[in-house]
């Protein structure tokens, strides 16, 4: 996020018959279904969310829309659809999933996605193992038990997260790091198929 200082005195007369969209997803193909809500608030188009989602039983998103340049803003999340290209988008889908997968744990439900796959993360921390995590799931942290990877890849993922934790935390990480965890996070999609999304946020 960025937050820059403001000149309140400068802007165009205001306006207060906002539209949003609202997008909520259904099934395994993510089936939308959208729905135009006019002249509201945001507090209102917030509302409208939790009761068409079922309260997060559903995947939803909302944006703002521009009605004259026919294009939408996406205030929370984004068209579940379309695959994420870079890390905005990626923290967009995240946020979906979060809310759902939280809903699913608080109903003692199995933590997967409407498609059936788990959600794996993928980033370093100061422990040693691998660095694979799935939010609101006892274990939180992963452990080889936990999923059928190759040796070669489990080996791989622990001595890339150990390279990330044997420095000082001012220091930067490896040289390649990054571009190694990108290579690493395909290797593990590709693994984990049919299994799980691999959610790669060392990049976030």
């Amino acid at each position: 996020m960025r937050m820059e200082p403001a000149d309140d005195a400068i802007r165009a007369a205001d306006r207060y018959d906002a539209t949003y969209r609202l997008l909520v997803f259904e099934g395994a193909q993510a089936t939308a279904t959208a729905f135009d809500l006019v002249d509201v608030t945001l507090e209102d188009a917030l509302d409208a969310a939790a009761r068409m989602s079922g309260a997060d039983e559903r995947l939803w998103s909302l944006a703002l829309v521009d009605e004259d340049a026919c294009r939408l803003t996406w205030l929370s999340g984004m068209d579940y659809r379309e695959r994420p290209g870079t890390a905005v988008e990626w923290r967009r889908r995240a946020r979906m999933q979060d809310r759902y997968l939280s809903r699913r744990s608080l109903r003692g439900l199995p933590l997967v996605l409407p498609d059936g796959l788990r959600v794996i993360r993928l980033f370093p921390e100061w422990v040693h193992g691998l660095p694979l995590w799935e939010s609101f799931a006892d274990p939180y942290h992963l452990t080889e038990a936990d999923l059928d990877l190759s040796p070669v890849l489990t080996a791989a993922l622990i001595a890339w997260n150990d390279a990330w934790g044997d420095r000082s935390e001012e220091e930067p990480p490896p040289a390649a790091w990054a571009s190694h965890g990108r290579e690493l996070w395909r290797r593990l999609q590709a693994e984990l198929e049919g299994t799980a999304e691999v959610r790669p946020d060392f990049l976030l």
